[in-house]
């Protein structure tokens, strides 16, 4: 699903970008429990940019082994290789404010 040079960019979460598919599975192993046990994407919108890259946004919505979950933002952009079309880039954006913090007018 990634490119081999992936950047996994986790700076909404206070953390560094993670650099390659060897960096991901690692940071996903060290999480061991505290992974999702189920992990879920919508809402996807797919916009094509004349340098041939895909731009992707989409919605994620990952369930804890506890019943607990959460909601986050990917924006990917994905590339066209050899073995398919990959993501090459990878935005996580935490979901935390109801209706993206607006408040209904007056």
């Amino acid at each position: 699903m990634f490119t081999s040079d992936v950047v996994y960019d986790l700076t909404d979460f206070g953390q560094e970008p993670l650099y390659g598919v060897t960096a991901v599975r690692e940071a996903a192993w060290t999480l061991g429990s505290g992974n999702p046990v189920a992990h879920h994407v919508t809402n996807v919108v797919v916009t094509a940019s004349a340098d041939g890259r895909v731009q992707v946004r989409s919605k994620g919505l990952g369930i804890k082994a506890d019943g607990s979950c959460g909601s986050v933002s990917y924006d990917d952009t994905v590339v066209r290789t050899a073995d398919g079309w990959r993501i090459s880039h990878r935005k996580v954006s935490p979901r935390r404010t109801p209706l993206g913090g607006l408040t209904k007018p007056g």
